[in-house]
């Protein structure tokens, strides 16, 4: 379990340096490309405080927050969750075409982002609790935004290079990636309960695992994608 632990904060570091490395020695000039990168960085520095809870429940000199909110890193997510899909939304927007299929993304996002101020207004889960209701619905609507992208990319001739398309593989590993991590928020009640210890392993298992094969996918896809189109 350690190994994947570390595994996914490696396979997480690694996208943000290439990421910077690329735009760097590549000179990228697409902003759509430039902000992916900078999401990626903004990633890593969530996972890293989202770690605060673990030093201050292990080091005694840091006991004095545990009566604080940063003893507890659901708010923190609860952010970064809204931000992620409203970043993938527009992020896949932003290579559309079709001003039918970008019109919808625009509204759904705007009302994604309000939906989930009255989720935390009216519940208390954006202090205790990872919000299943921000994972389905912000799934729902990546899945929605990636399907727009296929259907666009299947008919155009964009098919005969999807491999140097750097959305492409931003697609496949963010579907894959909520797909198999949504179902384990749906019933985040149960980690909790000790009897399911069974169950929390195996959580951790499928969430690691996940997380490493969309990092590693966006990687390769700065890799390939930017030095084959180097004014990408």
């Amino acid at each position: 379990m350690k190994l994947l632990e570390i595994g996914f904060q490696t396979s997480e570091f690694l996208a943000a340096l290439v990421g910077i490395i690329c735009i760097a020695k590549y000179r990228v000039t697409s902003l759509s490309t430039r902000y992916f990168v900078y999401y990626l960085c903004l990633s890593f520095v969530v996972d890293i405080f989202g770690n605060l809870p673990t030093l201050i429940f292990k080091f005694d000199k840091l006991s004095f927050l545990k009566d604080t909110f940063l003893y507890k890193n659901a708010w923190l997510y609860n952010s970064y969750t809204v931000i992620s899909i409203l970043f993938f939304i527009f992020y896949f927007r932003s290579n559309l075409t079709n001003k039918k299929f970008r019109n919808i993304l625009s509204v759904s996002a705007i009302l994604f982002f309000i939906s989930s101020i009255f989720n935390f207004l009216l519940t208390d889960v954006f202090f205790s609790v990872h919000s299943s209701f921000l994972m389905m619905i912000g799934t729902f609507l990546i899945l929605l935004s990636v399907f727009f992208y296929f259907f666009e990319m299947l008919r155009s001739e964009k098919i005969l290079e999807f491999n140097k398309d750097l959305v492409f593989y931003v697609a496949v590993g963010s579907t894959v990636f909520h797909l198999c991590v949504t179902p384990l928020f749906i019933y985040s009640n149960y980690y909790s309960n000790s009897i399911s210890s069974f169950f929390v392993e195996v959580r951790q298992v499928i969430l690691y695992s996940a997380i490493i094969f969309m990092y590693t996918c966006f990687t390769f896809g700065l890799i390939i994608c930017l030095r084959k189109n180097k004014s990408y």
